[in-house]
């Protein structure tokens, strides 16, 4: 069977261009609405909708201000002319306006409810219950629609929503600029968003910029890691640090004094620090007369140009800072700038982490020879010539310094950590100093042989000083044992400093050479003769285990130590003058002597210290 067909075209004339309607299902547009999420994203299907809303209301806008009706019934005829597009199926609303003297609009609230939303049924078909509300084509033909005939940016925002769980699809119209943020979007950010394809692009051109951004910070990792791994020091990595960045950068210790530095002159440095100190309240924090920043990645804008600052950090301890000096930003935004610098920092930790490492291992091994010096382990001859290899020339002249401290620690690992930190910090301290040094412990004490010993208070005060920066509240005595010429004669050094520390009472530091006598008594071992003496002498004050007995002597031995001056001792002691007065004289009857002897009293205090010394009597 054959079969023809002619095809005739049927024309329907006169229809204007513009005013050509396309009838679609609802259904149709529950299509396009999951197409829509699944090319460009649920997220931001919303704005879509609502400018094609915006565009269908405005065009009706347009339409029915041709008419000449005044803009009361345009406000009755846009709903209904909404209604017969078949977005919906009715409406209830009120829309109350309020002009200025001039005619123009004031204000204008419109509310009301849309039944049948075809929105809800494709929303609820397609994605099922939502959390907000769904109606966006409808919210934004609304707002067309009014914005048009207004000519003023107006916002229909639906309040509740039938596709979000609601009784009904409530909705409200007000001026863009009275919503301020209760709205999602404006109505420019929601009409002016870009094109999904120029956003793509634009992600493109993003993820290219990161892209390079993060080849270039992992080649300068590689360098920095290049040079650790090389042995180079601060100044080799800053060096590099800087050609790379082609930016002023340093590192500084705690006290922001630029230890290493690049791209910067002397004065340049100097003025650096200048700058940073003044503007210490703003920024930087003060403990024990040293100025410290935070242990956190900072910004600190100076007068003509900003200072990005990171920490640096090994094993969780703060040692100092790297940084970068930067033109001023309008934006804000050193997000680049804290990368490498956290990558500098990392580098100058490890720099640090080796040295410390080293030093530790070098301070143990010094601390090894003390104590084999102390024991008198080794020959003379072989210290001499193992010094060369801990820098310690041991045919100089040194002292032996014997270091107590007040120490409450709770725990055996608190008193550990304490003394290994307080001997790092001893050792640090000589060291930049240049001074030779050997460190260790001994009997619970801090024992320091210092070789060329010259200026000995100045250097005590100063190391004193320095341990305090780093260990808070800390109280020292130190005895010092007199200058040896012959390393063979370290043990009798290392008594002479623990005689002298013995004695150090009131004073936080005492020289065996102050001692006199005392010291040559007490090195003749002639422990027996001198209680027997102290037992005759002293008669029932030598009685330690009774507390009034310990008293008059404590009392004693003030004293005669003040060389009788009754003002100082009873400051010493807390005492009034009358109070000690009759101490002064039930000593005397006790001992039936007259302490304003010099024979007497010199006698007795000679006799004291060798048993404070001796540990028969402590005070």
């Amino acid at each position: 069977m054959k079969v023809s067909v002619e095809d005739k075209r049927i024309r329907e004339k006169n229809i204007p261009k513009n005013d050509r309607k396309i009838v679609s299902t609802a259904n149709s547009m529950g299509i396009l609405r999951i197409q829509v999420a699944k090319h460009i994203g649920v997220e931001r299907m919303d704005s879509f909708l609502f400018q094609f809303g915006w565009e269908m209301g405005k065009a009706d806008g347009l339409e029915l201000m041709k008419t000449g009706q005044p803009l009361a019934q345009l406000v009755v005829d846009g709903p209904i002319k909404h209604i017969k597009s078949g977005h919906i199926n009715g409406v209830d609303h009120r829309c109350d306006i309020e002009y200025n003297a001039d005619g123009s609009l004031k204000t204008l609230i419109g509310r009301g409810e849309w039944f049948g939303s075809y929105e809800v049924e494709q929303h609820m078909e397609y994605f099922g219950l939502s959390e907000e509300p769904v109606c966006h084509t409808l919210a934004g033909y609304s707002s067309g629609f009014m914005s048009t005939i207004f000519n003023k940016p107006l916002i229909a925002k639906e309040i509740t929503c039938v596709g979000a769980g609601h009784d009904s699809c409530q909705w409200m119209v007000r001026p863009e600029e009275v919503w301020g943020e209760d709205v999602k979007q404006s109505v420019k950010d929601l009409l002016d968003r870009k094109p999904i394809l120029e956003e793509l692009e634009y992600t493109y051109d993003n993820l290219l910029e990161q892209t390079e951004f993060i080849t270039r910070l992992s080649s300068f990792q590689k360098g920095l890691t290049s040079e650790v791994v090389n042995g180079r020091g601060l100044q080799d990595i800053a060096d590099k640090a800087g050609k790379t960045l082609k930016s002023p950068v340093t590192i500084e210790n705690l006290s922001m004094e630029t230890i290493a530095s690049s791209g910067l002159t002397e004065e340049e440095r100097e003025d650096l620090y200048e700058a940073t100190v003044k503007l210490v309240p703003n920024f930087l924090v003060k403990e024990q007369n040293r100025y410290t920043l935070s242990s956190r990645k900072e910004i600190f804008e100076l007068e003509h140009y900003n200072r990005v600052v990171v920490p640096v950090l090994v094993q969780k301890q703060l040692l100092g800072y790297c940084s970068m000096i930067t033109g001023k930003k309008e934006s804000g935004d050193y997000e680049a700038e804290y990368l490498y610098l956290e990558h500098l920092a990392s580098a100058a930790a490890l720099v640090l982490l080796n040295e410390k490492a080293a030093f530790e291992s070098l301070g143990r091994m010094k601390g090894s020879y003390l104590e084999q010096v102390l024991n008198e382990e080794i020959p003379k001859a072989e210290l001499l010539k193992r010094g060369k290899f801990i820098d310690i020339d041991f045919s100089q002249p040194y002292r032996l310094v014997a270091v107590d401290y007040d120490n409450e620690k709770e725990t055996l690992e608190e008193e550990f950590n304490f003394q290994e930190r307080l001997l790092d910090l001893t050792y640090q301290y000589y060291r930049n100093r240049g001074q030779q040094v050997l460190t260790g412990y001994k009997d619970d004490k801090l024992i320091i042989m210092l070789f060329d010993p010259e200026r000995m208070d100045e250097i005590m005060d100063d190391y004193t000083s320095y341990i305090g920066q780093y260990l808070k509240h800390m109280n020292f005595h130190m005895g010092i044992s007199g200058v040896r010429q012959d390393i063979e004669n370290a043990v009798k050094g290392y008594e002479e400093a623990r005689i002298a520390l013995r004695l150090a009472i009131r004073k936080d530091r005492l020289y065996y050479d102050e001692l006199g006598v005392v010291g040559v008594l007490i090195n003749s071992n002639n422990v027996e003769s001198i209680q027997m003496l102290a037992q005759d002498q002293l008669k029932s004050l030598y009685d330690i285990e009774n507390h009034k007995s310990h008293e008059l002597f404590e009392t004693l031995y003030c004293f005669l130590g003040n060389g009788g001056n009754l003002k100082n001792t009873a400051n010493d002691l807390s005492l009034s003058m009358s109070g000690l007065r009759h101490r002064i004289q039930r000593i005397e009857d006790l001992l039936e002597k007259d302490l304003r002897d010099p024979e007497v009293s010199n006698n007795l205090l000679l006799i004291m210290k060798a048993l404070i010394v001796l540990k028969d009597i402590k005070l």
